[in-house]
């Protein structure tokens, strides 16, 4: 798949690979877990290297997923610091920083793409 070149092409793109993520829900519950949409973020990684063909060995995933995580866990909050909203009430964004970080801890886009991205998701799903 080809990496969206506009923040339109961007949301379009993340509506697809959250419910692509919610598809496993499912399965979740066959492992005894309830994935629920406020936890799809912890697929995004998965789903962006899913939707970009990319397959890594299995110790640099993990890598990726942690870096990934990790910046989940520093804008978790919102507020000035982080210059997202509460990412626990707003699930979408959870996933869409998620999934734009893989694309930019993988280096298929910019910092200055990454926020414009950003900034169109949290126009389009910021809970009012």
């Amino acid at each position: 798949m080809t990496i969206p070149q506009t923040p339109h092409e961007w949301l379009l793109e993340i509506e697809r690979a959250a419910k692509d993520a919610a598809k496993t829900k499912p399965f979740a519950l066959l492992t005894g877990t309830l994935l629920t949409d406020s936890k799809l973020f912890h697929l995004a990684p998965l789903v962006a290297l899913k939707f970009r063909g990319i397959r890594l060995p299995s110790e640099k995933r993990d890598e990726l997923i942690e870096t990934v995580l990790a910046s989940y866990v520093v804008n978790a909050d919102g507020g000035a610091s982080s210059g997202l909203p509460d990412l626990k009430a707003n699930p979408m964004i959870a996933f869409s920083l998620c999934y734009v970080a893989t694309h930019l801890v993988l280096e298929l886009v910019s910092d200055e793409q990454a926020q414009a991205i950003l900034s169109a998701c949290e126009k389009r799903w910021t809970v009012a």
